[in-house]
Order: structure tokens, then C-alpha cells, then sequence
């Protein structure tokens, strides 16, 4: 461990260079100990082999807090052992304990520094100027040699959609770890590639044939519910909603309760911040009670 080129002993003469300016170029992982920490004893060898492994995707720094505790009051360390993350010379994440190897690693693939970063950037600078073709292409062997850069495979879905691959995207979409990208993100890609599936199913679909077995038959449930599915993928969601719930109200079984998961896959789709969301479970639960 200590002939390794990614571990390091701090102290205050050398930490502005061993920390703050490492983590610049690289996260760095600071961990705080002490010789009467056993604990300590445990994660050290943890952190020491996976500092090996990633062979530079991050470096380790420790600091032994009886010998600096200058250093660990700086940082406010109140607990043994504790971690911080340090990257462009700030903390952007800390652990305290004992954490399993499986933990530690989706903290350190977060930040740690990707052999394929330059091909990354690369591939978005195509894509925003209109190569969109190449741009995939080349994102696409990023995920290939990193299939764990996630936001690799986020980028790569969302050019993915764009260009009608959206049931690939999806699928793609689905191995991501719910903690490795913001769910925000992960849930608006998600709906982006579902709604993009809808469009395709229903294009160049001509609905007045639809309409007009409706009007001629109120209780048509099997055209009310394919009417539904192409107003929700042309952005009537309103329109579909409506539709999807009369279907429910009428038979709730039919087809398997077709209606009712069209309102949820539907309320999937706008997200659950939309107002149509709350108004039409109401109109649900109205069903009920």
C-alpha cells in the first residue's frame, strides 16, 4: 500500500498539493483516521485496493487525525472513520463507517475521472453541431467500453430517441441504477422514450373512423381505448385521460382493466407533478367511494 502511486500520507505542508490541487485534475478521497479506530483498520485496505484498481480514476489521501487535528477540525470530522470527497477543491460527497465495497464503489464511479471522458465530450460537440449519426455512434462505444458511465448512457438514450430508437432507449434506460442519475432526469428520459413508442404506433393512424364508431356507439370501449392512446401520443392528454377513465367507469375489467392502466401508465408518462394527475385520480377514487 504504501509503494502504490495513488495512496497518500497528508499533513499541512503538503496538503494544498496533495488535495486541493490533485483534486483539480482528479476526485480525491480524504480519509480521516486514527490508530485507536478499528473500524478505521477495516476501511483502509477497502479504500487501498479499490484506489489500485481504478488505477487513477481517483486518488486516496489519509490523514491520521491524532498526528493533524488541525486538518480534521478544518473539515469539521467528528466521527472515525470519515470520508470526503474532493473535486475542483471542494467536498462533493463524504461517508462516515464502515460501508460495504458496493457502496464506496457507486460513490467513487459518481465522481471517479473516465478513461473515455475526452470521447464523451467529443460526442456531445458532434451532436450540437448536427452530426447527430456520428455523435451516437461514437457515444456509443463510450457505453460499450464503460457500460457503468451513466450519464453516458443517459446521453446516449436521449440521442437514441431522437432518432426513432426509442424502444432501445428505453431498455437502456431501465438498467440505470435508480441512485446513479438524478431521477428527475432518469423518469422525464423515461416518459420521453414511451411517448416517443406512442407516436410511432399511432402515425399516419387516421382516427375519424374511430370518431365516428364512437358516435355511433357510445359504449364502443375498444375504440374509445385506441382513440385514447393516440390523443395521448399527440399530446391531447387531456383528451386521452378522459377517455381512458369513461372506459374504466363503464367496464373496469374490460380487457383486463385496460382503462385503469391507462390512466396510470398515462400519469406515468406527465408525471406526478402534473395537475391532470391529481384530477383524475380524484375522479378514480370517486368511483369507489
Amino acid at each position: 500500500m504504501a509503494d502504490s502511486p495513488f495512496i497518500f500520507d497528508a499533513n499541512p505542508q503538503n496538503f494544498q498539493q496533495l488535495v486541493l490541487e490533485n483534486s483539480h485534475k482528479v476526485p480525491v478521497l480524504v480519509d480521516f483516521w486514527a490508530d485507536w479506530c478499528q473500524p478505521c483498520k477495516t476501511l483502509m485496505p477497502m479504500l487501498a485496493k479499490l484506489a489500485d484498481e481504478y488505477q487513477g480514476g481517483f486518488i486516496l489521501v489519509k490523514i491520521n487525525t491524532d498526528q493533524h487535528q488541525q486538518l480534521a477540525q478544518q473539515f469539521g470530522v467528528r466521527n472515525l472513520p470519515t470520508v470526503k470527497v474532493i473535486k475542483g477543491g471542494r467536498i462533493v460527497d463524504e461517508f462516515m463507517g464502515v460501508q460495504p465495497e458496493s457502496e464506496i464503489r457507486k460513490i467513487i464511479n459518481r465522481h471517479r475521472v473516465r478513461k473515455t471522458e475526452p470521447y464523451r465530450q467529443q460526442a456531445l460537440q458532434m451532436y450540437e453541431a448536427g452530426d447527430q449519426a456520428g455523435a451516437t455512434q461514437l457515444m456509443e462505444q463510450v457505453v460499450q467500453h464503460e457500460p457503468d458511465f451513466y450519464i453516458a448512457v443517459v446521453e446516449l438514450a436521449g440521442m437514441l430517441i431522437q432518432q426513432d430508437r426509442a424502444e432501445e432507449a428505453e431498455t437502456m434506460l431501465q438498467g440505470v441504477p435508480p441512485d446513479a442519475i438524478d431521477n428527475e432526469i432518469l423518469s422525464q428520459l423515461l416518459a420521453e422514450a414511451k411517448k416517443a413508442m406512442l407516436q410511432a404506433q399511432v402515425s399516419g393512424v387516421d382516427t375519424s373512423a374511430l370518431e365516428q364508431r364512437l358516435a355511433a356507439n357510445p359504449d364502443d370501449l375498444e375504440a374509445m381505448l385506441e382513440l385514447a392512446k393516440i390523443r395521448i401520443a399527440t399530446d391531447d392528454i387531456e383528451g386521452g385521460l378522459e377517455l381512458y377513465f369513461n372506459v374504466h367507469k363503464k367496464d373496469s375489467n374490460f380487457q383486463d382493466g385496460a382503462g385503469k392502466q391507462g390512466l396510470l401508465a398515462t400519469f406515468e408518462l406527465i408525471g406526478v407533478k402534473n395537475p391532470l394527475v391529481k384530477k383524475y385520480r380524484n375522479k378514480m377514487f370517486s368511483l369507489i367511494y
